[in-house]
């Protein structure tokens, strides 16, 4: 890979944030599965109304949806066509 993190090149000013992207979804990946899971995988407490398991996958998949929406900022927000 040739682009660095946070560099531009010549993508025409576009920031390149390939790195910590592939980090962040190998993360993710491993939350919503074993070992990691094991720590949200019980029934109580209950949140919100749903067992504990049920409200660790949601909550990642939130925090997994508004993190990709952040990457796309960071690299085209200030592109003009």
């Amino acid at each position: 890979m040739a682009e660095s993190e946070g560099t531009t090149g010549d993508l025409g000013g576009r920031r390149v944030a390939t790195r910590s992207f592939v980090l962040f979804i190998i993360a993710i990946a491993l939350v919503m599965i074993f070992p990691i899971y094991g720590l949200g995988n019980r029934v109580e407490p209950y949140v919100l109304g749903v067992p504990f398991s049920m409200f660790w996958v949601i909550f990642w998949i939130i925090v997994e949806f508004f993190t990709v929406i952040a990457f796309f900022l960071y690299e085209h927000g200030g592109e003009t066509n």
